[in-house]
């Protein structure tokens, strides 16, 4: 199977005429995270830094398709917004504590959250239509349509705000609530919860880019191009059922709720195809 996938590769005509293009590529990208929850705002401009393989299969001179496997590696924030009251967890260690389990007041202790930076790491299999112009000297101009579906291998969060004292009840919860308890303005990292993390497994984005291919020499190609990603699954979603972890203090009980946002993404591309 691979001597035969080989010979398809490298037994074509050279540069844009062969039948299939093979080559690695580098994105550098601003993610522009939408809340899906009033709970929640945007913390400014995410970053993306992706790198992988990609293929171009050209059915014709003027269309194609492109395909491949990148690697996301990517960063955004959440802040909470005040206007709904402050957000808390209790945790344990590094276990944060679920609305189903039940809290010990003893040993549950209370984070006050103010905002969250998420780092996450993903393998994208992007599936996009290529339309290119005939050749102009040594360069084709080309736009493409498609999709970006990426699955989740690592992800990662750090939460600023201040941890109080034992307080898993409602009797201290309003105790803090109050400004009774002190309390100390820290981060936390590496916490978690016993349904794992919050961030989607499946994410799929829908967007359109504009390039240029350079065939710089024999069967080589340089290609840049910029594109827009419109997220259309989520890619937070915290909470389903008992497992919400984050609540605000109601009327002297804790209305649990759950992180819901979408991602949009402005991306350029550069890259080599042989």
């Amino acid at each position: 199977m691979a001597v035969v996938f080989s010979a398809i590769v490298f037994g074509q005509s050279e540069g844009s005429d062969k039948k299939v293009n093979m080559g690695i590529a580098y994105q550098l990208g601003l993610n522009f995270t939408k809340p899906g929850t009033k709970r929640i705002e945007k913390d400014g401009a995410g970053a993306q830094n992706s790198f992988g393989l990609n293929i171009n299969f050209n059915f014709s001179e003027n269309i194609g398709f492109m395909t491949g496997l990148e690697f996301d590696f990517e960063s955004y924030k959440v802040a909470m917004t005040a206007s709904n009251g402050n957000s808390y967890y209790y945790y344990n260690d590094n276990n944060i504590i679920q609305e189903k389990d039940v809290k010990d007041p003893n040993t549950d202790q209370v984070f006050r959250l103010t905002g969250r930076k998420y780092k996450n790491i993903y393998a994208t299999l992007p599936t996009m239509l290529i339309f290119k112009t005939n050749a102009i000297g040594d360069f084709r101009y080309y736009g493409k349509f498609g999709a970006r579906t990426s699955f989740l291998v690592k992800s990662s969060r750090t939460d600023q705000g201040s941890i109080f004292g034992n307080g898993a009840n409602g009797t201290n919860m309003d105790a803090i609530e109050a400004g009774l308890f002190p309390s100390t303005t820290t981060k936390m990292e590496g916490m978690k919860t016993s349904y794992g993390n919050d961030v989607s497994f499946i994410r799929t984005s829908l967007g359109l880019a504009g390039g240029a291919q350079w065939n710089f020499t024999g069967s080589t190609l340089l290609f840049a191009e910029l594109a827009f990603y419109y997220g259309l699954t989520p890619i937070n979603i915290e909470g389903n059922g008992k497992n919400k972890t984050l609540f605000n203090r109601s009327l002297g009980s804790s209305d649990y709720f759950g992180l819901k946002t979408t991602q949009s993404q402005l991306c350029l591309k550069i890259g080599i195809l042989f």
